[in-house]
């Protein structure tokens, strides 16, 4: 809370200098004008103040005695003589006096006559103390020396924050984050836990160092976390952090580089320099590929600000200096990019890879999220974690929030199996476009191009089962999809799986040639996809016979290369000939085979489409009850109830056998 209450302060110091800003130079202005007077003030000489009192012109007298019996003596007079006037007491304000009366001042010597004549003839006599003079000094000169002091404080104020500003420009922006407030344990983290084995040593040293320093173990000094964006990195580095209770240092890598030179290499080593005073403690570098680049990814030299940069990280980590305590924890996404020097043992000497999460861990992260989400008691997650091969943990987090969107929107109190299935349509293959507006034409031609797709595959043994066929324009598919789904997850894919991709590609374009006599552009995507499967299986996994087990293509031979630099081709024009012609093998085979299964099913392509135009969207459980793969709910429910009359007979006859059998 202090330190809260410290935060706002410096927020509103700005605002409250102004105010008072304001009250001193309006005091100034004040006592400037105070003594200020409108009129002209006329001087007397002595006998012209004595004839002014015998004349009765004198109103008022402000008397203030000074040295040498000498009286200073100022206030109201009139212009003409009034013998037979009475003096008036004051009734106006000096400052302010009416037309007909004037201001005077003079100094006379005091003798018993003024006295008796300021007595007699005067309204209002007013006698002053000898220090008034020393008040309209001070009045006089307290407004300059009011505003010398403002101008000097601020002087001084804009002097010292140039000077700070100049010298925290090299000043690390990590920021130290209390363990209390990250609020993450590593049981807030699923699908990683080979990671979170691996990383737990880390944890140990930092909440006992002595107990590896007696063995003589060292600890790794730097661990390097890579993985896919949405993995866990940084909630990995977080949970290190909360778990040890010491202080954390976050900092982003871009946060080192700036446009001056020299600034990034300042700013690493005072970040190193307040972690030597927090030790043990561990900084966390978020995107190191920023800059830690390898050093030979130019085509020429350089010492650019980058660099610079890099080199301080590397004195720093292992340099001369020991750093014991300082553990460095960084993420990335490009491990390939980095310089070796930092990747080296001393360093980053341990990589932890956070890898896709499986099924099992897909469906511990779908509990931690589902947590905070009301859901039906009989949502199943273990269909979610099953049809989400490839997710991340940030996906599945995303998948979630999702489905708590969908059902809030429909005004429902809980989230459903089929919000979840939504959300994972939508996070998968985008939202459903149905403001789209297609012809009657189109969407015939639609119908029969999914229905092809999706024939082939079933019909295929070895081809990706078949999970939902829409013609209802979703996500990037123009018209419609057909979307397949593995049952498990999927590291390695056979030969003869490609092949039944390849046929169930091309699965599209044949129904459209057998239907309607004719081909179309819709099928641009699916060629270049057969293509691609294709070249690859020729080129890359040496799955053709003619052609062999060999590599075709370029790749690089240095690992510091430029990944973007241009490579000259190295196939020769007969061997390029060869792996044309095997391309174009491959994808006539898959066409034939295609051809094939959708000519000796024809009856069933045409009920899968006419259903595909009726419901624009099918699952694969309706895709089996239509073409007669599986019985229909309705069907099971009637050959259970059919059983169930029959059952008993057998029973009984059991009993009664059992029956005879202890009566014997």
């Amino acid at each position: 809370m202090a330190d809260q209450d410290n935060k706002n302060l410096i927020k509103a110091s700005p605002k409250a200098t102004w105010i008072w800003l304001i009250i001193f130079i309006g005091l100034g202005v004040l006592l400037m004008f105070k003594n200020c007077d409108s009129e002209k003030i006329t001087e007397f000489n002595q006998t012209q103040f004595v004839e002014a009192l015998k004349e009765n012109r004198i109103l008022t007298a402000d008397i203030n005695s000074e040295a040498n019996d000498v009286l200073s003596i100022s206030g109201r007079y009139r212009l003409n003589a009034d013998a037979t006037a009475t003096p008036v007491k004051e009734t106006t304000s000096t400052k302010n006096p009416p037309r007909s009366e004037y201001l005077y001042k003079t100094r006379v010597q005091k003798t018993d006559s003024i006295d008796k004549l300021i007595q007699k003839h005067t309204g209002a006599v007013t006698v002053k103390q000898n220090n008034d003079s020393w008040f309209s000094l001070l009045g006089s000169v307290l407004p300059l020396l009011l505003l010398f002091i403002v101008i000097y404080i601020f002087a001084a104020r804009q002097f010292r924050n140039a000077n700070k500003g100049a010298f925290d420009f090299g000043k690390s922006k990590a920021r130290m984050i209390p363990p209390d407030e990250l609020n993450v344990k590593f049981d807030d983290i699923a699908g990683a836990d080979e990671a979170k084995e691996e990383i737990a040593e880390i944890v140990e040293f930092l909440k006992d160092p002595l107990k590896f320093k007696m063995v003589g173990g060292k600890i790794p000094k730097g661990c390097l976390l890579v993985g896919e964006p949405g993995t866990g990195k940084t909630l990995m580095a977080k949970a290190v952090a909360c778990e040890a209770g010491v202080p954390f240092f976050a900092i982003s890598g871009s946060d080192f580089v700036e446009m001056f030179v020299g600034v990034g290499a300042s700013r690493v080593r005072d970040m190193f320099e307040q972690a030597r005073k927090n030790m043990p403690c561990l900084i966390f570098i978020d995107e190191i590929d920023a800059v830690g680049r390898s050093r030979f990814s130019g085509l020429g030299g350089g010492h650019d600000e980058r660099e610079q940069t890099l080199n301080a990280m590397l004195v720093e980590m292992d340099g001369l200096e020991s750093r014991s305590g300082v553990i460095v924890l960084a993420a990335t996404n490009r491990p390939d990019v980095l310089d070796p020097a930092l990747l080296r043992p001393g360093r980053f000497d341990r990589q932890v890879v956070m890898d896709l999460p499986d099924i099992h861990g897909r469906r511990q992260i779908l509990d931690i999220h589902a947590k905070n989400i009301r859901m039906e008691d009989n949502v199943d997650l273990d269909v979610i974690a099953r049809t989400t091969p490839g997710f991340s943990g940030a996906d599945l987090a995303n998948l979630c929030n999702e489905a708590a969107l969908l059902a809030a929107r429909t005004n429902k109190e809980k989230v459903t199996q089929a919000e979840l299935e939504e959300a994972r349509d939508k996070v998968s293959y985008g939202r459903e476009r149905r403001s789209r507006k297609i012809t009657e034409r189109e969407r015939i031609l639609t119908a029969y191009h999914e229905a092809g797709h999706a024939l082939v595959a079933l019909h295929m043994e070895h081809a990706t089962p078949v999970h939902k066929v829409t013609i209802i324009p979703r996500g990037q598919a123009y018209l419609g999809a057909t979307f397949t789904m593995p049952k498990e997850d999927v590291y390695t894919r056979s030969r003869l799986e490609l092949l039944a991709e390849m046929a169930m590609t091309m699965g599209g374009r044949v129904a459209e040639e057998q239907i309607f006599g004719d081909i179309t552009t819709g099928a641009s995507a699916d060629i270049e996809h057969v293509t691609r499967l294709a070249r690859m299986m020729v080129c890359s996994f040496g799955m053709v016979e003619g052609i062999g087990p060999v590599r075709y293509g370029e790749f690089r031979n240095h690992p510091h290369s430029r990944i973007d630099a241009p490579m000259p081709d190295s196939l020769g024009n007969e061997t390029a000939r060869e792996i044309d012609l095997a391309i174009r093998e491959l994808i006539n085979d898959a066409l034939n085979t295609a051809r094939r299964l959708l000519k000796e099913n024809a009856d069933e392509l045409e009920k899968l489409a006419q259903a595909l135009l009726a419901k624009e969207t099918l699952d694969i459980s309706e895709i089996d009850i239509l073409l007669g793969r599986a019985v229909s709910p309705a069907e099971e429910l009637t050959a259970e109830t059919e059983g169930a009359v029959i059952a008993p007979e057998e029973p009984a006859e059991e009993n009664t056998e059992k029956q005879d059998a202890d009566g014997e």
